[in-house]
């Protein structure tokens, strides 16, 4: 009977919890709610005072792609940020390998300092990065964009964690079979931990659609740009004017990473937690 009782009362920190929950989806929902309201309304009810659109239109919508080469911002970031992705995988793939499966001197140093890149704010490598990308000839290129971000401390954390878990007899039965090193990855582990780099991938594909500071300075011409820095230029050119085609423009910029999260969401906050446990 008390085992009963102990399991339908609620305890006063889950109503709060719930309460705050609530509280923090509202500020995030209400103002995202009042942009997309926005960018459905004319240019006369935008300052009528009203949350709603009186009657809704998808001109600001075909408006923001007259006004800024938008096609070409999303070209630029969605290449940009598959190349990039796609190279931190490979990355943290390999370091996560080499950490979880060999034997050499300073390993643990090395995957502290790793745990440490983390860490680090970007302020205090923006600088020489910066200078390195100058140096070579890179800036408001592509390459400007992709290639100082290619490490991915976060992935190389997660997929090791998961490699550690793998099963050692596998391993051994493949190296008695004759497969090396490199053939037990690519026909053993790899296959076996593709949810968690599916989860991966979708984190840093957030990441990096994301981005802003990086891109903002690397940046110069709409051959590179970004739709986040694009979106900031028109911001800039209108004065915040023409908030119809600007709040359709960040509707549609936000749409990519917003699918991508909610469409994932419990694989990512799988992965997390599996890590957590297997550590």
């Amino acid at each position: 009977m008390r085992e009963t009782t102990a399991l339908t009362l609620t305890p006063p920190w889950r109503a709060v919890g719930t309460i705050v929950l609530f509280l923090s989806s509202l500020s995030i929902l209400v103002p995202l709610l009042l942009v997309i309201a926005t960018s459905l309304k004319t240019p006369i009810e935008i300052h009528d005072g009203l949350p709603w659109p009186q009657s809704p239109t998808g001109d600001n919508y075909l408006a923001v792609f007259d006004k800024i080469p938008l096609g070409l911002y999303f070209w630029n970031s969605t290449a940009t940020t598959l190349l990039r992705v796609g190279g931190q995988l490979v990355v943290a793939l390999l370091a996560a390998y080499a950490f979880a499966r060999f034997e050499f001197r300073g390993r643990d140093l090395l995957f502290a300092l790793t745990l440490g890149a983390m860490m680090l704010p970007h302020s205090l490598t923006f600088l020489p990065t910066y200078l390195m990308i100058s140096w070579l000839g890179w800036f408001d290129t592509w390459w400007g964009l992709i290639v100082p971000n290619l490490a991915a401390p976060v992935g190389v954390f997660l997929l090791r964690q998961h490699m550690l878990a793998f099963p050692r007899d596998l391993l051994d039965a493949a190296s008695i079979d004759g497969a090396g090193p490199w053939r037990a990855l690519w026909l053993v582990i790899l296959p076996n931990i593709q949810p968690a780099l599916a989860a991966i991938a979708i984190l840093l594909f957030i990441d990096c659609w994301n981005e802003y500071f990086w891109p903002l300075v690397i940046t110069e011409s709409e051959d590179a740009m970004t739709v986040q820095i694009g979106i900031r230029r028109f911001l800039d050119a209108e004065r915040g004017d023409d908030l119809g085609p600007l709040m359709a423009g960040v509707v549609l910029v936000s749409l990519p990473a917003m699918a991508v999260f909610l469409w994932f969401q419990r694989r990512i906050l799988e992965t997390f937690v599996s890590a957590g446990l297997k550590g």
